[in-house]
């Protein structure tokens, strides 16, 4: 109950914040300045990149694309009705509407329409494989029948779906012009021409012409150059006015911006580090006023706080709601694969017996507690996550049982030692440190590890040459969370028909509580199949000067731009 009242409390500041919005309330000259984490290389964030560039181009596309829902500091989604509508229109078939008002327009002039949605549609669809690569294709988009109808006025598209699903509302994003992508695709400097070939290119399912859209996606808001092609066509609180590669982006408010939270700073410099020591340097030195480093391999969390300290800033450190988790690779080739052995249930079986759950906990809370992961779905916080654990089978593997792990190879007839390749970022020193403890009673149970950790562990993710995926993913169930991810080879090649079945049963289901029934299925078919483990959700830490006031901190965690439109500058 408390949690509907903060929805409806929240849904009313928000709708007060909207009403009549601009920029208008802009403090004049004030500039703040962030520093974030790894690099920064799409505006188009639904465009799938370098993994460690994925958190930063979200962030970045917080700040300069308009969207249908933002949520309140619960979590809950709260509709920006001066953007657009979310609206069910049929139940069976599920057809949905997403409407625009035509208030939004792009830096070039040309209005927010529906085929910018046409063209998220298309991405997260990718047909015939024309060659999208979007982080769509895993949402309820891949549900959606023939292709959607958009209004005459051009401001509303009708997606028809299958299937009832669950994201129906977040699932439909504006992260690319349509205009400025067909223009390029089809060299053409009409824009109306451009669109009316985009149009057939979609409606004749023309994949030729569908390729060349593809490229176009991806390549102009690729930050390539001085300056990329896309930076001029943003549409949201803010446009790019400068950007430095691999060091700086510099973003000025949209003053015509009247379709979301307006915000009140005018100029945001962010800064892009790989190093989190450098960053709290500046910080204590006054080029930074907000910030958002991770543990990297010479500092944990411990450490940067003891830093935020010194240099006198405040500082949030909470969990996210990304978990740490060991991920089993099912894959041909891997030690855990069916093709490989008869006995692979077996083994994935006494490998997860292995892994020291309470002593990774305990070690990594030393200074800073770390909270514990028992679910696939939901946090420690969710009203949901109590119930779930009773239940989904994650008790059995609370503590280490080399015991165990020994005495099921030896009951199987498996050779020993089992070699099992490890895949871990080497510059993390979670990672580093669950990869010591996980050593510790290896050999004794059977198993010799094999550290095949990288730098880049997605460029050995990607050739299938490991066995265990030690790794970050996201709660299924939370804020941002895909409960599709599990199946069909997006990580580790895992496949369940009875999983399957559930999610299929997840889609049809309308009502929240039901919905909520299946993934609790799903979660305890997880930890049935011997999928992987959670280990604990991955703490963020947000540090930021007396200069700013009115920081709100993100419902999920490890976010540095969430609430922008709460800041303004207090003073020097």
């Amino acid at each position: 109950m408390k949690r509907i009242f903060a929805a409806i409390a929240a849904a009313v500041l928000l709708s007060t914040m909207l009403a009549g919005c601009s920029a208008s309330g802009v403090q004049a000259g004030s500039v703040l300045n962030i520093g974030l984490t790894n690099d920064f290389n799409s505006l188009n964030a639904d465009n799938v990149t370098d993994e460690a560039a994925i958190e930063v181009n979200r962030e970045i596309a917080n700040l300069v694309n308009p969207s249908f829902f933002f949520s309140d500091s619960n979590g809950e989604l709260v509709a920006n009705s001066e953007f657009g509508k979310v609206e069910v229109i049929s139940e069976s078939p599920l057809k949905v509407r997403y409407a625009l008002t035509g208030r939004a327009k792009w830096s070039d002039g040309v209005k927010v329409s529906a085929r910018d949605l046409m063209l998220s549609w298309l991405a997260a669809r990718n047909p015939a494989d024309a060659g999208f690569n979007s982080i769509r294709s895993g949402s309820g988009l891949k549900f959606a029948t023939s292709t959607p109808k958009i209004a005459a006025d051009g401001l509303s598209l009708d997606v028809t779906f299958e299937r009832a699903v669950a994201d129906y509302k977040t699932a439909m994003t504006v992260s690319a012009a349509a205009h400025l992508v067909s223009s390029k695709a089809f060299n053409e400097t009409d824009n109306s021409a451009a669109l009316a070939r985009f149009d057939q290119a979609v409606n004749s399912q023309n994949v030729a012409d569908q390729r060349l859209l593809s490229e176009q996606y991806s390549q102009l808001y690729l930050t390539r150059g001085s300056i990329f092609e896309a930076a001029k066509v943003s549409a949201g609180a803010y446009r790019v006015d400068a950007f430095a590669p691999s060091t700086s982006l510099t973003l000025k408010v949209n003053r015509d911006f009247a379709w979301g939270p307006a915000p009140k700073i005018e100029t945001l410099n962010i800064r892009f580090y790989s190093d989190a020591t450098a960053m709290l340097s500046d910080m204590q030195d006054g080029l930074l006023d907000l910030a958002a480093p991770q543990e990297s391999g010479i500092a944990s969390n411990s450490d940067l706080i003891g830093l935020a300290k010194v240099a006198g800033a405040n500082y949030e450190f909470a969990a996210s709601n990304s978990i740490e988790a060991v991920l089993l690779n099912f894959a041909e080739g891997s030690a855990f694969a069916d093709s490989s052995s008869e006995n692979a249930t077996v083994l994935r079986e006494a490998f997860l017996a292995l892994i020291p759950r309470a002593k990774i906990l305990t070690s990594l809370s030393v200074d800073n507690p770390v909270i514990e992961a028992r679910s696939w779905i939901y946090s420690s916080s969710s009203n949901y996550y109590s119930p779930f654990i009773q239940s989904n089978g994650s008790a059995e593997f609370l503590v280490q049982d080399a015991e165990k792990a020994q005495q099921l190879l030896e009951a199987a007839n498996l050779r020993t030692p089992q070699d099992i390749r490890v895949l871990f970022d080497s510059n993390n020193p979670r990672a580093k440190a669950e990869w010591s403890l996980l050593g510790e009673y290896a050999a004794a149970a059977g198993f010799n590890l094999i550290d095949v950790s990288s730098s880049e562990p997605r460029s050995v993710f990607a050739t299938g040459e490991f066995d265990v995926y030690i790794t970050t993913v996201e709660l299924a169930g939370e804020l941002n969370g895909d409960p599709y991810w599990f199946t069909g080879g997006s990580l580790g090649k895992f496949t369940s028909t009875k999983i399957e079945v559930l999610l299929t049963q997840f889609s049809a289901e309308t009502k929240p509580l039901e919905q909520i029934s299946v993934l609790k299925d799903i979660d305890g078919e997880l930890f049935a199949s011997r999928f992987g483990m959670p280990l604990y959700q991955v703490p963020s830490l947000l540090i930021y000067s007396d200069r700013l006031a009115s920081v709100v901190k993100a419902p999920h965690g490890k976010s540095a731009t969430y609430g922008y439109w709460n800041w303004s500058i207090s003073g020097n």
